[in-house]
């Protein structure tokens, strides 16, 4: 049953709605301190452009263009060291084998996450479902948990509480057009199911057909998941981004699966589609880019306390060609970007905060 959002809030403890007012500063142009090519076992498509873990290591998904969509989301996890070295590999057809006999796969490999000591897990569909596979550091398989998501598919985004349970999106529905956000027990068991009145709106919103002709305010249904991005906080929170234009949608989640709040995080720019949000010491980073316009590049970022504050605004712009950088991490050192599609080669670029 849906219940309106104001009477939910009671019920539920919710501790309020934050629409946070974002006070005029000045955006600060970020320049690159350093730029690494990085070694690949193969070529293609970069795959949404990396996490970091909190000692800067990236895990990267490329996507080999020539190979079946089936093939491409089974291919591996690359670990890349802050040097830009190759240092591991984390294959999920280790965890959940394929049973194909005529050369493709049935399992695929979709969004992975990185906790600050450097645990890899990866979220992953295979024929009997949704499951959530943790890798140790030497790339072997730790643990896989299948997750009792019902008809949830497929999984877009997945990210792993300070306590150990795991939040996953997907789409749902007819034409998988309906959100789904759900906290799962460490055995895979459902806590809760997360539907708010703006997931409901992004579903009307939504479109089978035609989506590049939808105006930028009106992103909706599958992109209001899989164009949004999550993150741990040190609070024991999770921080859900949803594909929105700017102002950024977040969600603010416990473990038991209650939206503790909401942060609007006003860029200054309705065209500015939100797609990344990195934690890092008690603030968030929010990255902006002008999603459907390609010959415009630049990355607005964001920094807010975890009320939604705004503490500072930074503009990244290519460092290469016209190449779209996408805001991998964040830590002491400042911002990592990798390109968010790149066919020629890999790299990524850190920029020092002033």
């Amino acid at each position: 049953m849906k219940v309106p959002f104001i009477v939910l809030a009671g019920v539920c403890g919710i501790a309020r709605m934050l629409c946070a007012q974002q006070l005029p500063t000045s955006i600060v142009d970020l320049k690159e301190t350093v730029k690494i090519d990085v070694p690949t076992t193969h070529s293609g498509t970069q795959s949404r452009g990396g996490v970091c873990d909190g000692a800067g290591n990236l895990y990267v998904r490329r996507n080999e263009s020539e190979k079946p969509s089936q093939e491409r989301a089974a291919l591996p996890i690359q670990k890349i060291s802050p040097e830009g070295n190759l240092a591991g590999s984390f294959r999920v057809l280790d965890a959940l084998p394929n049973t194909r006999t005529d050369g493709g796969v049935d399992v695929v490999g979709r969004s992975v996450f990185a906790t600050t000591d450097g645990r890899v897990f990866q979220a992953a569909i295979a024929r009997d479902g949704v499951f959530v596979v943790e890798f140790a550091p030497d790339g072997t398989v730790k643990a896989k948990t299948k997750l009792a998501t019902g008809p949830a598919t497929p999984p877009w985004l997945l990210a792993v509480f300070k306590s150990g349970e795991y939040l996953l999106t997907a789409t749902t529905g007819i034409d998988n057009l309906t959100p789904f956000t759900a906290v799962f027990s460490t055995d895979g068991r459902l806590v809760k199911t997360i539907y708010e009145p703006e997931d409901e709106e992004a579903r009307r919103k939504a479109s089978p057909t035609d989506w590049k002709s939808r105006p930028i305010g009106t992103v909706g249904g599958a992109d209001f998941v899989s164009k949004g991005d999550v993150a741990a906080g040190s609070d024991g929170n999770v921080y859900l981004l949803h594909g929105t234009a700017s102002p950024a949608l977040v969600y603010v989640i416990s473990p038991a699966g209650e939206v503790v709040r909401k942060l609007r995080i006003d860029a200054g720019d309705p065209d500015l589609l939100a797609r990344s949000i990195k934690f890092y010491s008690g603030r968030l980073a929010i990255e902006f880019d002008r999603w459907f316009n390609f010959d415009a590049h630049q990355n607005v970022i964001k920094v807010t306390d975890l009320e939604g504050n705004s503490i500072a605004d930074y503009r990244m712009r290519p460092v290469e060609g016209n190449h779209a950088l996408y805001l991998a991490g964040y830590g002491s050192d400042g911002f990592t970007f990798m390109p968010y599609k790149n066919e020629d080669r890999l790299y990524f670029v850190k920029a020092k905060l002033p």
